[in-house]
């Protein structure tokens, strides 16, 4: 048993770093197929990112992903919006949609709502997207309650940018902020329309309040000002004009002629204010602040954004499968070691075992001898024995019957037969009888494999007799061997067999009575002996 319990262990223990091992290898492959398949959405490399899409759907199917299955195939819908393939995007939508509903995938059903939000938005029909979002947003709320909506949240924000909505805009930021586990990404944006919300009322308190909570998501989550507006904003808000010009020299042309405007007005230099101004307007008038191509774009920023997170985790992986690698080595050495180390025990343990058993024959045969030498020397060398006291003898022979049943072999029964009333009673020493009846008892126990045992105790004038029978045929004087023979050879080896009957004579004379064996008796052995009721 221990040997099969020790092999199971090591078995289960190669097949799990096995298994580690092989679970790292499939979740590199994926998370390399995710980061492959938005380099080339950026790319806009379409048959290969038709191909990685493609293997990645089915790789993570096989995996169970369910959300990377989905979120490949939403994907493709996105892709075929930004090329401007807007039926085969909504077609795609579809049979998501259907799939997910045939499949019973909630969150499949989410990602065709949301690619069907994103193409509408590419497609710049806004009122149909606002409505999209919304209703995903509404979805997740409801069938993801503990999962952030920022992404959707996020598409509306820019809706009601692009409308010059601005209590919708930061009603949307808010939000994002009220969002759980919202994603660092989705906050950082959020906060940043907060903040324009705050400079375009000049509330430098908010602004300043809104700046310490970005700069601290960068600091915890490697998510920046996400523009560098921000801190051209921030040494506006606090008086700092020549670092906020400085700064605004790194800006887009048209949000540093504005930003430029404002620093001066601040300043009190409104000549170069109007100058700055009147570039800004030249720029955004020869410009469509919300197109396509800026839909597209911003899609695109938010798909490397998501590699390049990938990537990092990709990395991450890798050293951790590199430290499994090494895990997996260090535990196979350790399975060899250990199967080293069990072999030699086992082969040490049988030799053991072998020798324990020689030993453990040889000193439970002299503790025998010993124990019994010593209770004949006892009963052989006692002056006397107290005789006088009353013992009731069904009771006492009836309990010694019941516990020596549990020392017979299976298919053994041991009995108590008698005619005398319950409270017939004799006087004598009761443990010494006890102890005599008890090694009759057991020896017949010990050397009968069938039948039955049988004691008896009848009335025979001023005595009472005791018998021990079995039922088992002595064609070979089996009671020679049991009662009178010490020793029996069994192959090569010595087996103890006793001293039962010398034990029972030397407490026999004791108790003032005698014992033999009745040779009428022929169904088996039987040992009598006859006690008087009342020695004195």
């Amino acid at each position: 048993m221990r040997k099969n319990i020790q092999t199971r262990l090591l078995t289960l223990l190669a097949c799990l770093l096995c298994s580690m091992a092989l679970q790292a290898e499939n979740e590199d492959e994926l998370l390399q197929l995710e980061s492959d398949m938005l380099e080339y959405f950026s790319k806009q490399e379409t048959d290969t990112f038709f191909k990685v899409t493609t293997r990645l759907k089915e790789a993570s199917r096989d995996a169970g992903k369910e959300r990377m299955f989905y979120d490949a195939w939403g994907n493709e819908a996105v892709y075929e919006a930004t090329v401007q393939n807007y039926p085969e995007a909504l077609r795609i939508t579809d049979d998501i949609m259907n799939y997910a509903r045939e499949n019973g995938s909630i969150y499949g059903e989410y990602v065709a709502l949301h690619s069907k939000a994103m193409t509408l938005l590419q497609k710049q029909s806004y009122d149909e997207a606002e409505q999209a979002f919304l209703k995903a947003v509404e979805f997740r709320h409801h069938h993801f309650p503990d999962e952030s909506a920022g992404e959707d949240l996020q598409e509306l924000m820019k809706i009601a940018n692009h409308r010059k909505d601005g209590p919708a805009g930061v009603g949307y930021a808010r939000q994002i902020l009220a969002e759980p586990n919202v994603a660092p990404i989705h906050k950082g944006r959020a906060l940043y329309r907060l903040s324009q919300m705050a400079f375009n009322k000049n509330d430098s308190v908010e602004f300043n309040r809104i700046y310490r909570e970005m700069m601290e998501l960068k600091k915890t989550d490697g998510i920046g000002t996400l523009k560098p507006v921000v801190e051209v904003n921030y040494c506006i808000m606090n008086g700092m004009y020549d670092e906020a010009l400085r700064l605004a020299d790194e800006l887009e042309p048209e949000a540093r002629a504005e930003r430029k405007a404002v620093i001066y007005h601040r300043m009190g230099n409104d000549g170069e204010a109007f100058k700055y101004m009147q570039q800004y307007k030249k720029i955004s008038d020869s410009i469509v602040l919300v197109s396509h191509g800026n839909v597209v774009a911003s899609c695109y920023v938010q798909m490397n954004n998501e590699r390049l997170q990938l990537e990092q985790q990709l990395l991450e992986h890798q050293n951790y499968r590199l430290r499994n690698r090494l895990y997996f080595a260090m535990g196979i050495g350790v399975i060899l070691l250990l199967i080293v180390l069990i072999f030699y025990r086992r082969r040490q343990l049988k030799k053991l075992k072998v020798d324990n058993q020689k030993l453990t024959v040889v000193n439970k045969d002299v503790a025998k001898v010993l124990e019994d030498l010593a209770e004949l020397s006892y009963y052989e060398t006692l002056d006397s024995l107290p005789l006088g006291i009353p013992l009731k003898v069904n009771e006492l022979c009836h309990r010694l019957t019941s516990s020596s049943q549990r020392l017979c072999h299976r298919g053994v029964t041991m009995v108590y037969q008698t005619d005398l009333p319950d409270d017939f009673y004799i006087k004598t020493n009761p443990d010494a009888l006890q102890k005599l009846l008890s090694h009759l008892l057991n020896n017949s126990a010990r050397f009968n494999h069938q039948g039955t045992i049988t004691l008896s105790c009848i009335e025979e004038g001023e005595n009472v007799r005791f018998s021990v029978s079995d039922t088992t045929p002595d064609p070979t004087n089996k009671y020679a061997v049991r009662y009178i023979g010490l020793f029996a050879q069994q192959g090569t080896k010595l087996q103890y067999l006793g001293m039962t009957f010398k034990i029972s004579q030397s407490i026999v004379r004791q108790l003032k009575g005698r014992i033999w064996r009745d040779t009428e008796y022929t169904k088996g052995v039987r040992l009598s002996f006859e006690l008087p009721k009342d020695p004195q």
